[in-house]
């Protein structure tokens, strides 16, 4: 099979971006300028990037296979991994407009269908990575938590990398708070999604992100290492397998859909029973997840969300009572 490369369409929007960009520019400084979009265009979700993938005129498929190939992306072992020599854009923010683009086209490329390509699906661990990193590196400093990281990040201004104040969203945690023998109601992970759906973060009760990141580490070639028996040596006591297991486990995990519905089910609930790395899946033999309602009670333990984040039912809510308060005017002029 002949490597999928970017059509003409995109080359003209490279062109395109390069011309307007050297346009008042001296030759030297114009060789520079074509040479550092050059670099830009081989960083996933770069502004240059995202106007080359939309501009393209590939079947959506074709962008996914030509994303994954520019990236290296190679299953060894069961793991994704990513060797170039294109790689993501580490100012991508949680919600750039190329998460969603490449949200839009995955549903494209599986529409009606279940995402059954371990690529695409672990592809979604390392956007989590960038998300985590960008949360933590831009706004992690004022506070001594990822969650004051994660509110500066909500109120930071558009222009600083911020949300400008759009809240993010609570949404359910109960997968994860998975748990191996008994659960213990109190000590919840709770779940907080950008507004899109796409991006998530897992927060647990100290505010501190719970994240397979937190523990999964880098051989020398920077592949990631995903050996059992490693891990089980670097973390030899009881307590320090159990927040091992836990950071795999109960992490986040980017959506592919835009909400909680069945192209939720099936672009990003159901494709971790198959396509997740071995590690995971042989961690999750001994793990639970919470019965709904039974052990897990998603609106008594998440409760009050903080100033930064909101339920995804308070506009249906304000919703409905509008449209009583309409229907209730209308009847008083009717009786007067």
């Amino acid at each position: 099979m002949r490597p999928i490369i970017w059509d003409d369409a995109a080359q003209r929007a490279l062109s395109s971006e390069t011309t307007r960009a050297v346009r008042s520019l001296s030759l030297k400084e114009a060789r520079e300028k074509e040479q550092e979009i050059i670099q830009q265009s081989r960083l996933v979700g770069s502004t240059i990037y995202t106007k080359m993938f939309r501009a393209s005129n590939h079947t959506a498929i074709e962008k996914v296979v030509l994303l994954l190939e520019q990236l290296g992306a190679q299953i060894e072992e069961g793991t994704l991994q990513l060797t170039g020599p294109y790689k993501i854009d580490p100012e991508l923010a949680p919600h750039d407009d190329f998460l969603n683009l490449l949200a839009k086209t995955i549903q494209q490329a599986y529409r009606g269908k279940l995402l059954d390509d371990p690529r695409v699906h672990q592809l979604r661990m390392y956007l989590d990575r960038q998300n985590i990193r960008y949360i933590r590196k831009k706004f992690g400093i004022p506070g001594p938590t990822d969650e004051d990281a994660l509110a500066a990040y909500v109120h930071a201004p558009k222009k600083a990398g911020g949300l400008g104040g759009h809240g993010l969203r609570a949404e359910r945690a109960r997968l994860h708070n998975k748990y191996q023998t008994n659960y213990l109601a109190g000590n919840e992970n709770r779940k907080r999604v950008t507004p899109d759906f796409h991006s998530e973060f897992i927060l647990d009760p100290e505010g501190r992100f719970v994240s397979q990141w937190n523990v999964l580490e880098m051989d020398e070639a920077g592949k990631v290492i995903t050996d059992f028996f490693y891990y089980k040596e670097r973390y030899p006591t009881y307590a320090e397998w159990h927040y091992f297991q836990q950071q795999i486990l109960n992490g986040e995990s980017f959506n592919y859909a835009d909400r909680n519905d069945n192209v939720h089910r099936r672009l990003d609930s159901l494709p971790p029973i198959h396509l997740d790395y071995p590690l995971r899946k042989k961690l999750g033999k001994e793990w639970n997840n919470p019965q709904d309602k039974l052990e897990y009670h998603w609106r008594e333990v998440d409760r009050n969300p903080e100033p930064y984040a909101h339920r995804k039912n308070i506009g249906k809510k304000w919703g409905v009572f509008i449209i009583f308060f309409l229907l209730a005017k209308l009847l008083i002029r009717k009786h007067k």
